[in-house]
C-alpha cells in the first residue's frame, strides 16, 4: 500500500474540530549592556582623541560618560518602545547618536512571531537578575551630546533625531540571544550581521529555563564576536 493510501479510510473521520491558535506566549529579551558596551564606550573615547585630541580633552568627555550616554539612548528607545509615548520625547530627540548604536536600537523592538505564536518584547535592565529598569538623566545626555557634537567637523558619523519610530523589533535579532557563552538563534537563516547586534547588546532570556530550548541554532562564540566587534574601526565612525 502506498504513502498516499495509507489510512485512507480513517480520513473520512471529521467531527467538526477546526484548528485555533494557540495563546501567544511573551517571551522577555533582557537587554546586558554591560557585557560590551563598556568596552565600546572605551574604544569610542579612543576614536574622539584619535580624530581630535585637543578637542577630545578640552571637551572633558570620558569613556564613562559615553557607555552613560549610549546607554540612556537605549534606556529611552525602549521605553518609547514599551509605553508608546515619553513625557520628554521632544527633548530627547534633540540628542546626537552615533551611527553604529543608532543601528543596534532600530533592531530593538517587540516582535511578534506569529506561526510559533510568540511575542518577544526587550526589557533594559540593570542586570540579568531583574533589577529595576534602568534610569537616565535626559538632562546630562543632552550635555553629553553638546559634547559630542562638534567632532561631526571631524567626520564623526552621529546624526540628530534619529531614534526609530516604529516599535517593531527585527525578528532575526529579536529571536537571538546568549547562552552558554555562545549566540544562539531560533531562525536558521539569519544573517550573522544579526547575531553581532545581538551581542553587542547583550540579549539573555528572563526565563532561560524556560525557552532556551528553542534557540537549536548556534553562531559565533561571544568572546570572538566581542573581539572582533571591538577591532572594527567602522563601528566608531
Amino acid at each position: 500500500m502506498s504513502n498516499e493510501n495509507r489510512g485512507s479510510e480513517f480520513r473520512q473521520l471529521n467531527y467538526g474540530t477546526k484548528p485555533t491558535g494557540a495563546q501567544m506566549q511573551v517571551i522577555e529579551v533582557i537587554l546586558n549592556p554591560d557585557l560590551m558596551m563598556r568596552d565600546f564606550a572605551k574604544a569610542y573615547e579612543g576614536e574622539l582623541y584619535r580624530r581630535n585630541s585637543n578637542l577630545a580633552e578640552r571637551s572633558g568627555i570620558t569613556a564613562d560618560d559615553l557607555y552613560d550616554y549610549f546607554v540612556g539612548i537605549l534606556a529611552i528607545h525602549i521605553e518609547h518602545d514599551n509605553v508608546g509615548a515619553i513625557k520628554e520625547w521632544r527633548r530627547a530627540k534633540e540628542l546626537y547618536i552615533p551611527a553604529w548604536i543608532q543601528h543596534t536600537i532600530s533592531m530593538v523592538g517587540t516582535y511578534v512571531d506569529q506561526i510559533r505564536g510568540l511575542k518577544f518584547v526587550p526589557r533594559l535592565l540593570k542586570d540579568d537578575k531583574g533589577a529595576d529598569p534602568m534610569p537616565y538623566d535626559l538632562s546630562r545626555l543632552l550635555k553629553i551630546s553638546e559634547q559630542l557634537a562638534p567632532f561631526r567637523l571631524d567626520g564623526l558619523k552621529i546624526m540628530k533625531d534619529a531614534f526609530p519610530r516604529s516599535p517593531e523589533g527585527d525578528p532575526e535579532v529579536m529571536s537571538m540571544i546568549i547562552a552558554e557563552q555562545c549566540v544562539r538563534s531560533i531562525t536558521p537563516d539569519a544573517h550573522p550581521a544579526s547575531s553581532y547586534v545581538a551581542a553587542f547588546l547583550g540579549f539573555k532570556l528572563k526565563e532561560e529555563l524556560a525557552w532556551v530550548n528553542l534557540y537549536r541554532v548556534k553562531y559565533d562564540d561571544f568572546v570572538l564576536v566581542h573581539e572582533m566587534l571591538l577591532r572594527e574601526e567602522v563601528l566608531r565612525q
